[in-house]
């Protein structure tokens, strides 16, 4: 049979790295390279306040937000000088609600999770591959999500893990902040 079925609360859990996750958080890889040709799917739990640094992927994005009340933000770097510097203004935020299916484009710097008062979980789906414009044969090639602390490293031309460490707490609390003060304004 070629339907493969997976359930989101029994797949196999993913190890969490604390450098793309501020918070405590669950990962179910429900789809991979092993299991699908083309996409990759994760059931994610989020604990209060728990939210994904920032990062961005090389295609698309979908969330399905399954339960409580989420937050997605963006931040426009272009009008900073890097991603240590933005401000509030470079900042989007809008919540995430079950219900709603949200589109992320490719390369747009972003993070989401948990609003401060409740769980939130969604499931994320993204392509593995694309054709690169130029590749031999425009052969698929495997796509990344590049996260904060890769971004950081480049930027500051350092391996230093604690100097890196460092910049994407000082980018994570500048957006915990943020999530905070939006919360209350939105009366969540």
């Amino acid at each position: 049979m070629n339907v493969i079925r997976q359930n989101l609360y029994y797949s196999n859990e993913k190890k969490v790295n604390p450098y793309y996750f501020d918070g405590d958080v669950i990962i179910r890889e429900i789809y991979n390279e092993s299991n699908s040709n083309d996409q990759e799917v994760y059931f994610v739990e989020f604990a209060r306040s728990a939210l994904t640094t920032i990062h961005y992927h090389e295609t698309e994005q979908f969330l399905v937000p399954l339960y409580g009340n989420g937050v997605i933000g963006e931040i426009d770097i272009n009008k900073s000088n890097s991603l240590a510097d933005f401000t509030f203004e470079n900042l989007t935020i809008r919540s995430l609600k079950v219900g709603e299916i949200v589109s992320i484009k490719p390369n747009i710097l972003h993070f989401h999770g948990a609003s401060p008062d409740q769980n939130f979980s969604h499931v994320a789906f993204r392509k593995m591959f694309e054709a690169k414009p130029g590749s031999e044969k425009d052969e698929p090639v495997h796509t990344q999500t590049i996260w904060g602390y890769e971004m950081i490293a480049r930027a500051i031309g350092s391996e230093d893990r604690s100097q890196i460490l460092n910049e994407l707490n000082r980018v994570s609390e500048k957006i915990r902040g943020a999530v905070s003060t939006w919360t209350i304004d939105q009366k969540f």
